[in-house]
């Protein structure tokens, strides 16, 4: 089993259940690639014997989306849990999108999730990981369509479809990424308004609705993931609170 300590910092219960149970962490071969039909993309980050040093290889489909992740780094415990979680981001996204993703966004997945307030990193936390970044640089064709033209970035029809449609999908990214979250602590969220300023009204329930500290923790992972799967940043002020602005990476 992994390290479960990283400078004296001692991981929550859930974290060592995560750290014991890692699901990124191996690699991948050209023909894994091809019989899942892929492309491979391989890159690897510092130096053998630096405590950042990793190894990533994705999976990137014909439409240009990351479908498996996998990488290998001699970190250890917080630092390791960390990468297995960046590489969880990574998948279902785009290259580009994928490149933005920054320690601070697995700092908040940490808190939010794991229960671990306290979860320093050796890196910027407003950086996106290099690794990432090397990743997405190379040459990686543009996102293309099923009929194999170009495919639009995520949010660009985003001015010219109407309400319904952008609720539609506003729903879909809360059910699918921020909702399954909220109900771990036993709270949920209900969509209340959008305006045409791209201000989105939400409400916290259950458990998060009378939790100051969970209300002003979630704005952050809530406002990046919808940024992160509709390709639009949206302003989120929760109903009946003085909700503070969100961090803007």
């Amino acid at each position: 089993m992994a390290d479960q300590q990283t400078d004296g910092i001692e991981l929550t219960d859930r974290a060592r259940e995560r750290l014991g149970k890692l699901r990124y962490v191996g690699e991948f071969t050209e023909q894994d690639a091809t019989d899942r039909r892929c492309r491979l993309v391989a890159t690897v980050h510092g130096a053998d014997t630096a405590v950042d040093h990793i190894t990533l290889h994705w999976l990137v489909d014909e439409a240009g989306y990351i479908r498996d992740v996998r990488f290998r780094s001699s970190a250890v415990g917080l630092d390791l849990l960390a990468f297995d979680l960046m590489a969880e981001l990574c998948v279902g996204v785009t290259s580009e999108q994928a490149a933005r993703i920054t320690p601070a966004h697995i700092q908040e997945r940490l808190r939010l999730v794991y229960d671990q307030d306290e979860a320093p990193m050796p890196w910027d936390a407003s950086a996106p990981f290099p690794v990432l970044q090397k990743a997405a640089g190379r040459g990686l064709p543009a996102a293309t369509s099923d009929d194999g033209e170009q495919a639009e970035r995520p949010g660009a029809d985003w001015p010219m479809i109407g309400l319904f449609e952008k609720v539609r999908r506003i729903e879909g990214v809360l059910d699918e990424h921020v909702r399954p979250m909220l109900a771990s602590d036993g709270g949920g969220m209900d969509l209340i308004d959008l305006r045409e300023n791209n201000t989105l009204f939400v409400e916290y329930n259950g458990a998060c609705g009378s939790c100051s500290s969970s209300i002003g923790g979630t704005l952050f992972f809530i406002e990046d993931s919808l940024e992160t799967h509709l390709g639009v940043r949206l302003k989120i002020e929760v109903q009946g609170t003085e909700s503070e602005p969100f961090l803007d990476l």
